[in-house]
């Protein structure tokens, strides 16, 4: 092994070390006893204070053994601090005001998600204090493609984005002069981002953005990818205590006729689920180039679902098709659901996901690759955004 290579697992074994050790810190140190009705706080309404506390240490020993075996290659780790839970120390607390660590700078924020509470009628009166936490997840492949009206683009895409605001963004195809425009808009302000300066010098990259405290973001490279493909992942709280993993990927993309890279494709989702599969609640989304009739079924895990699958069954959710995307018009025929979410969820709810950027945009108008003028859509890709909830009595988890 090369001293590179050896410094990466070093940084890598920290990084899971540091995770499993703040999760098994973070049950050992709570010692509020369990309040009558807890169960009923939990989705699914079964289990016990203690039992969750054994969970999440099981959880903590399970990262640091995989740290010591693997060393897999996750770095830029910023340290997970414990803070109390809003509401599980103080019934009068009902906001979170977690402070989080950020490029050497301190950040404070509200809690996140919307919050909602449900018509008493429909609940029974035994559960009038119920409150529903919703979180918005948006996933865009934004397409690198600088000469089609790109500045027009990125500006419909924050558009979407100011219009469905997200708790959480995915952006793929993201390139140095999108970054600059992204920059430039003044919903970017409200979001923290994932990349890494080095990062945003390359060709392309991914992106991973949020609203809500970030307590860990790392990022772990494909080993099989020639252009450095990764994972990018973050820890979030999203309030009343409750945390939710987050990840996006741009998987290893098709080259027809030579070459359907179907084999690498699969091994990537496959390291990347079974990596957040240590986690309890966790998202997957992105360009995932995913062609059933080449690649197979995605390779779920036990407990993992198809967001769009389960919420959408027989609907086709194609997230490219050269038919409706009039800025494709011209190219072979393909319709395909590239582009999904995949989900691990014990503490949340799938609410819904819905294609976003179909329509094209007024008056925008380019050159496509057979040089006729086409009207111009955000992406060549349309977005998707999930929506997940979690529910607590009286705004207290």
């Amino acid at each position: 092994m090369g001293l590179g290579k050896a410094v990466k697992a070093v940084v890598a074994g920290t990084a899971l070390l540091a995770i499993g050790a703040w999760i098994s810190c973070a049950s050992r140190g709570s010692t509020q006893k369990p309040t009558k009705g807890s169960k009923a706080r939990r989705e699914g309404g079964s289990g016990s204070a203690g039992d969750e506390d054994d969970e999440d240490q099981g959880l903590g020993a399970r990262l640091m053994l995989l740290a010591a075996i693997t060393g897999a290659a996750l770095w830029a780790l910023r340290p997970w601090m414990r803070t109390p839970s809003p509401g599980s120390g103080d019934p009068n607390n009902r906001r979170n005001n977690a402070t989080e660590e950020l490029e050497g700078r301190r950040v404070d924020r509200g809690g996140g998600g919307d919050r909602i509470r449900p018509n008493p009628s429909s609940l029974g009166g035994s559960n009038r204090n119920l409150v529903v936490t919703r979180i918005k997840i948006m996933s865009y492949n934004v397409w690198r493609r600088e000469d089609m009206e790109v500045h027009e683009r990125m500006k419909a895409i924050g558009c979407l984005v100011q219009k469905h605001s997200p708790d959480v963004i995915f952006f793929q195809e993201v390139t140095p002069s999108i970054h600059k425009i992204f920059q430039s808009f003044e919903w970017w302000k409200a979001y923290e981002h994932s990349i890494l300066p080095k990062k945003a010098t390359l060709k392309q990259f991914c992106m991973l953005l949020s609203k809500l405290p970030v307590k860990v973001s790392c990022c772990t490279t494909f080993e099989n990818s020639t252009l450095g493909r990764d994972l990018h992942l973050a820890c979030i709280e999203v309030g009343m205590g409750k945390k939710l993993v987050v990840a996006t990927s741009h998987l290893k993309r098709p080259n027809p006729p030579h070459d359907t890279h179907s084999t690498e494709r699969v091994a990537q989702a496959k390291k990347a689920l079974s990596f957040l599969d240590f986690f309890p609640n966790a998202v997957f989304g992105g360009d995932m180039n995913w062609d059933e009739d080449s690649d197979g079924p995605f390779p779920l895990l036990q407990g993992w679902v198809d967001a769009w699958a389960r919420l959408r069954p027989g609907e086709n959710g194609w997230t490219f098709d050269t038919k409706s995307n009039q800025m494709l018009k011209g190219r072979k025929l393909l319709q395909k659901r590239l582009d999904r979410f995949v989900c691990k969820l014990k503490d949340f709810k799938l609410i819904g996901v819905d294609i976003i950027g179909t329509e094209a945009i007024p008056g925008v108008f380019s050159c496509n690759d057979n040089n006729k003028k086409v009207p111009t859509l955000p992406s060549d890709h349309y977005g998707l955004l999930l929506t997940v909830s979690y529910v607590t009595i009286n705004g207290v988890n």
